[in-house]
């Protein structure tokens, strides 16, 4: 039963995949503001922050939370803290882009 939970959790959307996918997004900003694509940047950024909050609406039904024993408040606390990070990010380089 434990095998099948797993299996399904990597089929959707788990906290693993989160990680992943946000890791390859902010390696993605970070290269394209460092080639001058500020808009592109901010977009993966923005995408970052959406899965977090797509990821959220899900979190009670990722079974890796259960079998790591992760407290679901305190992730979506640590979450909204790196949302808030990014969100920051981005305001800083909307008003660095702003003349």
């Amino acid at each position: 039963m434990g095998e099948i939970a797993l299996i399904e959790a990597k089929e959707g959307n788990d906290l693993l995949t989160l990680i992943g996918t946000a890791i390859e997004q902010l390696r993605q900003s970070i290269e394209l503001f460092e080639t001058s694509s500020q808009a592109e940047g901010v977009t993966r950024l923005s995408s970052v922050i959406r899965e977090i909050d797509t990821y959220m609406d899900q979190a009670h039904d990722d079974p890796l939370l259960q079998l790591a024993r992760i407290d679901v408040s305190s992730l979506a606390t640590d979450l909204k803290d790196i949302k808030s990070d990014l969100v920051a990010v981005i305001a800083q380089v909307d008003d660095s882009s702003s003349p």
